[in-house]
């Protein structure tokens, strides 16, 4: 007889010698209990209730190995050993088999239907009822972690792994586009469709608003920009290194903006959406000095547009009303929000040569990523923060070739 062994192998070959039963179902005619008559008749017997006799086992002991023949050259304690072993290895045999029949039945269904135990790495389909889980913990009742590291991100920043949770859309493929009946939504429920995120949210008693969640594709953060990084142009105080920004023929010798000129005024310095598809916007306090006559400032979305938007007017008194007889140039300021091009750039005109400043005070970017950050805030951040900036721009860069268009 061979076995199988703990890792699967077959076992050695054992060889026992089974001999024939010693005692048969019925009772033995030369029973001693059965025909001695002394103590009642009643020895080795028990009495049941309704006075019939039962047997018992018999307490003899069991016969001696020397009695049982034995195979040439073999002792009974190697015989009593073999058929201890080859029990065990039955008993593995059977269990093995046992598994066998019993895995297919396991293994058949790849999905588990309504009232079956939950069913982990397969689908569960819980038909018209609703699944729920419930705890009693002090933490979140339900915790999604992904430790599946599947590749590096190509800067080397971040790890990628797949995302934690997904909202399945409606019915895929169906004759007419399918979208979550958010009029009807509780409070807490989330859906998801058309890239649109709603919440059931509770607005007081027992109303449920279902409110959108705004989105980078869908919103804007708005960013103040500190009074010390504020300022991007001041014509009046330009260097030889701010000149080389622009063409020869868009200044004047003292630095006016030359009129009839639109400039570019390049903010990547504050704002860099270049992997964040929508644009950004800067709101923006204008001022103009020194102008020679009367004219108009213009702000324009890009360099190609013809028509722009005329944001503030600045006046030249002329030297008929003034008390020296010479021209005299009123200051201007004025205030607006502006969008950029796709390469973070402000663009705009004057119509007639004069001083401008420019101040940036807040940024309406996508995402908190989009702000580029200085020296000081670089070492105001705490490491945790540093840790999650990390993190927001190797997204950017993930998304970066989005097929939305920017």
């Amino acid at each position: 007889m061979t076995g199988m062994s703990e890792r699967g192998a077959p076992t050695p070959v054992a060889w026992a010698r089974l001999p024939g039963p010693r005692s048969r179902m019925a009772p033995s005619d030369d029973d001693p209990q059965r025909t001695s008559g002394t103590r009642g008749g009643t020895e080795g017997r028990a009495v049941a209730p309704s006075g019939e006799t039962i047997e018992e086992m018999s307490t003899d002991p069991p016969p001696e190995a020397s009695s049982v023949d034995l195979p040439p050259g073999e002792s009974a304690e190697r015989v009593a050993l073999g058929r201890r072993a080859m029990v065990r290895r039955s008993a593995a045999v059977l269990a093995g088999t046992a598994g066998l029949l019993a895995a297919p039945g396991l293994m058949a269904k790849a999905a588990a239907d309504p009232g079956d135990a939950l069913r982990l790495g397969g689908r569960n389909r819980a038909a018209d009822s609703q699944t729920r889980l419930q705890s009693t913990t002090t933490v979140a009742t339900l915790s999604v972690l992904n430790e599946r590291v599947r590749r590096y991100e190509p800067n080397g920043d971040v790890d990628l792994v797949a995302a934690q949770l997904r909202l399945e859309t409606p019915v895929p493929g169906a004759a007419r586009p399918q979208v979550p009946d958010v009029a009807t939504m509780a409070a807490g429920d989330i859906a998801a469709a058309g890239g649109l995120l709603y919440f059931g949210a509770e607005s007081g008693g027992f109303d449920v608003v279902a409110s959108q969640v705004f989105t980078s594709y869908f919103a804007n953060y708005l960013h103040p920009v500190p009074p010390r990084h504020a300022t991007v142009l001041d014509t009046r105080v330009l260097t030889g290194a701010d000149r080389e920004g622009f063409a020869a023929a868009d200044l004047e010798a003292d630095g006016r903006l030359v009129g009839g000129r639109r400039i570019a005024l390049d903010l990547r310095v504050l704002v860099n959406t270049s992997a964040v598809p929508p644009r950004a916007a800067v709101a923006v306090s204008l001022q103009v000095f020194g102008a020679a006559e009367s004219g108009v400032l213009s702000l324009y979305p890009a360099q190609t547009v013809a028509d722009g938007v005329a944001v503030l007017a600045y006046a030249v008194l002329p030297g008929t009303v003034t008390a020296t007889g010479a021209p005299f140039a009123l200051p201007a300021s004025g205030a607006a929000i502006v969008g950029l091009d796709t390469d973070d750039r402000l663009w705009l005109s004057v119509t007639s040569a004069a001083h401008v400043v420019v101040q940036v005070t807040g940024l309406f970017v996508p995402d908190p990523t989009a702000v580029v950050d200085t020296a000081e805030s670089l070492l105001e951040t705490s490491p945790a923060i540093r840790r999650v900036q990390r993190q927001r721009r190797a997204l950017r860069r993930l998304t970066a070739d989005s097929p939305v268009s920017k």
